[in-house]
């Protein structure tokens, strides 16, 4: 099928992305970050997360930073917004059915 073809059916054909099994061990340590600065150059993406200074509001230190290509960075902000609106979502029924017991 042409990508013209596709596009008078009103339907794009997105590729298969292969399964993967994440594992993630259970000693995984999670951390707070309250700031972050984004990078976007031609062929990757930086994002930069970090903490405000408590003793000094407008300081802060990056602690981790994170490198990605441009088209997984797409996918990654594509992914957060589904889980964030799932979450609203889920957090306007829990609120609802406060309201109606």
């Amino acid at each position: 099928m042409t990508e013209k073809s596709q596009k008078s059916k009103g339907k794009k054909e997105t590729p298969q992305q292969p399964e993967i099994q994440f594992h993630v061990p259970p000693e995984l340590e999670y951390v707070y970050r309250d700031i972050f600065n984004v990078y976007a150059g031609v062929g990757d993406v930086t994002i930069e997360f970090g903490n405000h200074h408590k003793a000094m509001p407008e300081h802060a230190s990056i602690s981790n930073r994170i490198v990605m290509t441009v088209g997984n960075a797409y996918i990654l902000v594509q992914t957060l917004q589904e889980a964030l609106q799932k979450a609203q979502a889920a957090l306007q029924h829990g609120l609802k059915n406060q309201k109606g017991e």
